[in-house]
């Protein structure tokens, strides 16, 4: 049996020739990245390269990997391609932006190849019933976390087709849709193999990167937080439960990239690679152990972290962490579930900067509880802590989450396009006293003042602008560097 696990195209020519590029699976949500053919963002497809790796490891099939997004490719491409390799089973995560394109482009699927389609991820989760009711292109849906899920099914298609008892599909039956019982979250992460970086090519996905090649790379999966608007926590694993890897499967594989594709840093995904302390200790252990002289980044949390921790992990080769700052008003970190101490983030900001650990701050704009004045608090607290780099979204309430519910509980959504569900695009929340205009203004607002101090630190430490500089010429060339640094000037001033 064929199988194809596929990230579906990610450019989009419009008729007037202008072009969309969207990020999908491996985002934490989907959105337009950029309005040309190549970007310099590219999340790993931890999902499909973790299923790729299950079912070549655990079934007979003829089982290829295909990322339609960082290979640059358009929808007739990709269909070129999934035709070429005639698929008996495609495998694909819906991305609720580009909910209506992908269904019309999997029907194209069908009737070229008459492979049976399997859906995954948050937006498959939440609306499995409905999709396949729907939709005659598809014929399985998947919730939740799905490797061992699409490996059951492949296993099952294999002999014989029962699909009856594989947990967590839901499937077309005689007389309409059948909902399998629940699969309970995988207890040991060290049962999975390491996710396939042959066809979803480990060196082209950059993120947070210093060093090329950068490999992305999972210690842990879940956070014991409940932020209304996290996908992860709310749809795909619907449970605050925390898993760690062992420190020695994590180590494992990075000397296994190291030695297989050049890894010159790695960059921990994770939802907050922090949450617990033991692990990054023994991770950071397992590290100056084996004497492995890689430096990396990683997303963590300022609420989990403490000094110690910190500098075990500089010790060890962290050179950079994300964390979340979203807002600078208390009372919505309460409201969203995201127990932040704002003074605490300072001090952490103080401590990466003395141990040579570079930060990035992400906010959020439209989050409940958001006014003007809120707004200008979070700018004014962005501007003074002590972060190297920051970044600011748009709330997007997406379906399944808390956020989602209370939205439209409240009548807050301006639309329920999902097309417009879009973190870079127009506010879909509007309040009574902050409306969706508002939100977009001062956003607007917000993102020069991030591009200033950006530009400003680039000044003020030429030789570390320089090296980072050397790196996106390396990775994408002088022109995308000379446009990245005009981009940045014209949002600044």
């Amino acid at each position: 049996m064929n199988v194809l696990v596929a990230n579906l195209a990610g450019v989009k020519v419009e008729a007037d020739g202008s072009v969309k590029h969207f990020i999908k699976a491996g985002s934490r949500w989907p959105m337009t990245i950029g309005k040309s053919r190549s970007v310099d963002y590219y999340p790993f497809p931890f999902w499909l390269a973790y299923t790729l790796a299950v079912l070549k490891r655990d079934t007979k099939a003829d089982a290829r990997g295909l990322d339609g997004v960082v290979l640059d490719l358009t929808g007739d491409e990709l269909l070129k391609e999934i035709v070429a390799r005639k698929p008996g089973l495609l495998v694909v995560e819906l991305a609720s932006l580009t909910l209506a394109d992908d269904l019309a482009f999997l029907t194209q699927v069908k009737a070229a190849t008459g492979c049976k389609v399997v859906v995954c991820g948050n937006y498959a989760t939440v609306t499995h019933k409905e999709l396949l009711a729907e939709n005659d292109c598809l014929d399985f849906a998947v919730r939740g976390e799905y490797e061992l899920a699409v490996r059951d099914l492949v296993l099952a298609l294999m002999d014989g087709g029962d699909v009856s008892g594989v947990l967590g599909l839901a499937w077309k039956g005689p007389e309409g849709v059948v909902v399998n019982e629940a699969r309970p979250l995988l207890a040991d992460l060290d049962e999975l193999p390491f996710p396939d970086r042959d066809d979803f090519p480990a060196t082209i996905y950059p993120d947070f990167t210093l060093y090329s090649p950068c490999i992305n790379i999972l210690s842990s999966r879940g956070c014991p937080c409940g932020c209304v608007y996290c996908q992860e926590r709310h749809v795909m694993y619907a449970s605050p439960k925390y898993r760690a890897r062992s420190a020695k499967s994590v180590v494992d594989e990075m000397q296994y990239c190291q030695e297989r594709f050049g890894a010159r840093q790695f960059y921990f995904d994770d939802q907050s690679f922090v949450v617990r302390k033991p692990h990054v200790m023994e991770i950071c252990e397992e590290i100056t152990r084996r004497g492995l002289k890689v430096p990396w980044t990683v997303m963590g949390d300022a609420m989990f972290v403490d000094r110690e921790m910190l500098a075990a992990m500089a010790k060890a080769g962290c050179i950079g962490m994300k964390f979340g700052v979203e807002s600078a008003e208390q009372s919505i970190l309460k409201t969203i579930g995201k127990p932040l101490d704002l003074e605490k983030a300072k001090q952490v900001a103080k401590w990466c900067k003395e141990l040579g650990i570079r930060t990035h701050a992400t906010f959020c704009l439209g989050l409940p509880g958001e006014t003007e004045e809120t707004i200008r608090k979070s700018m004014a607290y962005m501007e003074e802590i002590e972060v190297d780099t920051a970044q600011v979204s748009k709330a997007v309430p997406y379906p399944g989450t808390p956020m989602y519910k209370w939205a439209q509980e409240n009548g807050y959504l301006t639309t329920t396009d999902l097309s417009r569900f879009d973190g870079m695009g127009s506010s879909i929340i509007s309040y009574p006293g902050l409306s969706a205009e508002d939100i977009d203004r001062w956003y607007a607002e917000f993102s020069r003042r991030v591009a200033r101090k950006k530009v400003l630190k680039y000044l003020l430490e030429p030789g570390q602008s320089f090296s980072i500089m050397a790196e996106m010429v390396r990775r994408k060339g002088l022109a995308s560097l000379l446009k990245s640094l005009y981009t940045f000037v014209r949002r600044a001033f």
